[in-house]
């Protein structure tokens, strides 16, 4: 709706993400892309707003298994 999105890029030695805004029929998303892998997530206000309720605690345990844990 409305065209490309304008993205731009977020990055350090460890991640780049390529982030844009996107205006959806349901309202505006946040899509972040993984440049390396292309994974992306598309995020409303209220998942972005509950990001801000955790703790820094709760990225390093997410960071531990980044892609969930190993099946046996």
């Amino acid at each position: 709706m409305g065209g490309d999105p304008e993205e731009f890029v977020i990055g350090n030695e460890f991640a780049e993400v390529r982030v844009a805004l996107v205006r959806t029929r349901n309202g505006s998303r946040l899509r972040v892309r993984d440049a390396k892998s292309g994974r992306e997530i598309m995020l409303c206000p209220l998942e972005l707003e509950s990001l801000t309720w955790q703790t820094p605690e709760l990225f390093s345990r997410l960071l531990a298994t980044p892609y969930g844990p190993e099946e046996d």
